[in-house]
């Protein structure tokens, strides 16, 4: 059975560039499962404020991993990669070794929520 809703690359990226507006379909964040695990994608920041790279871009994007064993001190959500750009966000590979492009695509990728 199929669990994600995404048939297509552009219609994913769309959805998280431009102005957000979800009544347009643009949103901010979007949670997902992969493999068991809970991940969330994020226009922006979740917690840091040092937003820029290393090659001295801006981080436009941040890739989270939920942290289910959760204290008071702690964050809801690690993160695991900044970017700078979609097509960056697209090639990473910080999931399982996979492109983020075929795992956002993945049938077995379990979208949860958007804000």
């Amino acid at each position: 059975m199929r669990k994600n809703e995404y048939t297509s690359i552009e219609q994913f990226t769309s959805q998280y560039t431009g102005v957000w507006n979800p009544s347009e379909n643009h949103w901010f964040g979007l949670d997902f499962i992969y493999h068991g695990v809970e991940y969330r994608f994020n226009t922006g920041s979740v917690y840091e404020t040092d937003l820029q790279l290393p090659n001295g871009l801006e981080m436009m994007f941040g890739l989270y991993k939920k942290n289910n064993n959760v204290s008071k001190e702690e964050k809801e959500y690690e993160l695991i990669g900044k970017f700078a750009n979609m097509d960056d966000v697209l090639e990473s590979t910080l999931i399982d070794g996979r492109p983020f492009k075929d795992i956002i695509m993945d049938d077995d990728t379990e979208l949860i929520g958007q804000d």
